[in-house]
């Protein structure tokens, strides 16, 4: 069954999964566009929506809490300088996963392309 069973784990521990998550965020907002595995993909459409919505509601403690986990300096700036105004008005869907029609060659997984709308 598959009641009370909201995340998906990515065949990974709970610390790894999250550090995967946030690094994949930190990187769709330095690049606003990232290619990765179908299932990444829909694991991230589903955090980044959340992170987006927190972010523009933030106020100093949940913006500290950005500067601790994100990556690097650069993406936090580039999150809360440029990306977040662009949602101020916008009440969700900020994330859009596009199927790549091509298939990984080395072990033929499925592959999508994740970005910012």
């Amino acid at each position: 069954m598959k009641h009370r069973k909201k995340n998906k784990k990515l065949g990974r521990t709970t610390a790894h999964r999250k550090a995967t998550l946030y690094n994949l965020f930190t990187a769709l907002i330095m690049n606003e566009s990232i290619k990765t595995t179908e299932s990444k993909a829909k694991a991230l459409k589903k955090f980044a929506d959340k992170m987006l919505s927190k972010a523009i509601k933030a106020d100093l403690n949940i913006k500290r809490k950005f500067k601790s986990e994100l990556g690097s300096k650069e993406a936090y700036y580039k999150l809360f300088e440029t990306v977040v105004p662009q949602y101020k008005d916008r009440n969700g869907g900020y994330v859009r996963i596009i199927k790549d029609p091509l298939e990984r060659r080395g072990d033929g997984s499925e592959m999508s392309i994740v970005q910012l709308v």
